[in-house]
């Protein structure tokens, strides 16, 4: 059984999923696991090969759910890309890495939905 947290998570990246889908990116995996980390989504964005972060914020209490995209969580999504990308057979012209940040809880009304195209660099 899921907890709460997990399925509040879930619908989250379905939400995330929809949006991105609108925004003309083309998903190609979701929960992506390595022993580094997880990738919630991996997208194409015309020629650019996009790691995307789903975050989601039921309240403000915590701040917004882009502010949960730390230092630490940067680095574990670097990781987990990198891992993903050596996978790869031909690398992409462009790497990307982007937030679908999620702020306020469904139950209670529509979202913010909120989609930052190069949250974050490599470096």
């Amino acid at each position: 059984m899921r907890t709460f947290r997990q399925q509040h998570g879930q619908a989250g990246e379905a939400l995330a999923r929809a949006y991105l889908a609108s925004a003309g990116y083309s998903i190609v995996a979701t929960n992506v696991r390595f022993p580094v980390g997880e990738l919630d989504i991996v997208a194409w964005d015309g020629k650019a090969l996009c790691f995307v972060e789903v975050r989601s914020a039921r309240t403000a209490r915590f701040g917004p759910a882009a502010a949960s995209v730390t230092a630490l969580k940067q680095r574990h999504l670097i990781r987990a890309a990198q891992w993903y990308l050596r996978r790869l057979r031909r690398q992409p012209d462009a790497v990307r890495f982007d937030v679908v940040a999620i702020d306020g809880d469904p139950a209670v009304g529509e979202p913010t939905i909120r989609l930052i195209r190069g949250a974050f660099e490599v470096g």
